[in-house]
């Protein structure tokens, strides 16, 4: 009895503490029994409000039908697991978690447990990066219409047609306002194969730009406007009520200038709820500062270097906003991929790669575990070794971020050198298992930095090993695994010409 009392208070102890929200519910009417101090401060309802009542009847579990139908699946199956839960706290916050329950006996009662994990910060990450790609395809496939399209009609219409056909708006309209009657004109429209605006008559999408409007208010005040919910949101209630009419639950609204000042507006609409994220609005400014300079370059006959120039900064930029995602998430990983650039331009220097090499070599390197988005930070930052299956994950990384930027065009390969970046010159490497020529040089020399660069630094589950040991295992492996003139070059540049990594 003693021991039972034991066990009792220990349970008790975990379940008092524990970092995760846990629910206790009767298996067989759903109650629940109890809930821990945890999800009580997570979700921001009282203990009182929780005791007694069914899941479902919680209004953070806002999905009643998918939570009866799990509540049956649990009793035939005993264990369910969702990876990305909505849940909205009292304040109406919303959160999405990972949530695991069991059915288990208890004195001859069954119990559920629900274990409830906040993995909101990895959700919106992993939302980032998703929005982000989508926008970053369409301002490269921007730069293309740029450069092909021979009249200002041409080229707004293939900024509409990309909107629709690359970031998968189901309508992007082109405003500006007219200098002489001031008003708000419509200019070109680009629709998916619903042809939503066959559905619209022309006086209702008018109306849908006068008065109080996110078009109007980009065009007035010069600033990005947008609404994620258009059914939740309380301004505006008249255009609102349109747009719904229409089928639209969101609407994002980017201004730009043309030249000699005219005002200009690129707006996208969605038949669902967008969470724009802030690298997606400044992709999307982007590609409208680019949409600005071209149609100035045609009306002025711009020298076709300036040109490509403008273009190249603006794929340089999508890379840094790339890196701002990745460091959002991941600080440690993202200093991890400052330092290895370095280390990359140094030896690409050494070796007498150009200087455009050079260049692309630290963009790639930039972003080179870019696909670690992709895995649970648990395991990115573990203080001890990985698993065997947490290893097999870690292996992907290389194939989900060139999955990621793959169909961006830069002028350099930026996609295939972070493919390649865990190659090894005898075939042992990941994901391809290619050799030696097979390899570019630009992703021998990145492997080369990659592993000095994290042999000589802190890593979360090791202190630091030191840049002697690290240049140690490059010569162990020279020849071998990593390319023999990759190895020196990075020798010379850290013994002879005393290179420091610095981040």
């Amino acid at each position: 009895m003693d021991a039972l009392k034991v066990s009792e208070t220990r349970y008790r102890r975990l379940f008092e503490s524990a970092l995760d929200g846990i629910i206790l519910l009767n298996a067989k009417t759903a109650q629940i029994d109890d809930v821990n101090p945890f999800l009580i401060k997570m979700l921001g309802y009282t203990y009182e409000e929780f005791l007694n009542k069914k899941i479902w009847e919680i209004g953070a579990f806002v999905d009643t039908h998918l939570n009866i139908d799990a509540f049956i699946e649990l009793q035939n199956k005993h264990y369910i697991r969702y990876d990305n839960l909505p849940l909205i706290c009292k304040d109406g916050t919303r959160l999405w978690v990972e949530f695991v329950s069991n059915v288990y006996d208890c004195a001859g009662v069954d119990v559920i447990q629900c274990n409830i994990r906040d993995n909101t910060k990895r959700h919106l990450a992993e939302i980032a990066v998703r929005v982000s790609t989508r926008a970053l395809k369409m301002l490269s496939d921007g730069n293309k219409a740029l450069l092909e399209s021979s009249t200002e009609t041409i080229l707004l219409y293939e900024y509409c047609k990309i909107a629709v056909d690359t970031g998968g708006y189901k309508l992007a309209l082109m405003s500006f306002i007219d200098e002489k009657t001031q008003k708000n004109t419509q200019i070109l429209s680009r629709l998916d194969q619903e042809d939503i605006l066959n559905k619209i008559e022309t006086t209702n999408l008018e109306n849908m730009e006068k008065g109080d409007n996110p078009i109007s208010r980009a065009l007035d005040t010069g600033l990005v406007q947008f609404i994620e919910d258009i059914s939740n949101y309380t301004e505006m209630l008249p255009w609102c009520s349109l747009a719904l009419g229409f089928g639209f639950k969101s609407v994002i609204s980017v201004p730009f200038s043309l030249p000699n000042k005219t005002k200009a507006c690129l707006s996208l609409f969605h038949p669902v709820n967008v969470l724009w994220s802030a690298p997606e609005i400044e992709l999307l400014q982007e590609m409208t500062a680019d949409l600005s300079f071209g149609i100035t370059a045609l009306r002025t006959a711009l020298d076709n270097t300036k040109y490509q120039n403008k273009l190249r900064k603006s794929l340089e930029q999508t890379i840094q906003v790339i890196a701002a995602i990745v460091e959002e998430r991941d600080a440690y990983t993202a200093g991890h991929e400052r330092r290895v650039a370095s280390i990359c331009s140094k030896i690409a220097f050494e070796m007498g790669l150009s200087e455009d090499q050079i260049y692309g070599l630290h963009l790639a390197a930039s972003i080179h575990d870019l696909g670690k988005i992709a895995i649970p930070s648990e395991i990115l930052v573990k203080p001890r070794s990985l698993t065997v299956a947490e290893f097999t994950l870690i292996k992907e990384h290389p194939m989900v971020g060139y999955n990621i930027i793959k169909d961006i065009k830069f002028p350099w390969n930026i996609s295939q050198i972070i493919l390649q970046h865990h190659e090894k010159i005898n075939g042992s490497g990941y994901p391809n298992a290619i050799k030696a020529d097979e390899i570019l040089l630009e992703s021998k020399i990145l492997a080369v930095a990659d592993i000095v660069e994290a042999m000589a630094s802190h890593r979360p589950y090791r202190p630091a090993l030191g840049l002697d040991a690290a240049l140690g295992e490059i010569k162990k492996q020279r020849g071998i695994t990593l390319d023999a003139n990759v190895v020196d070059a990075c020798l010379r540049v850290f013994i002879e010409d005393g290179y420091k990594i610095e981040d």
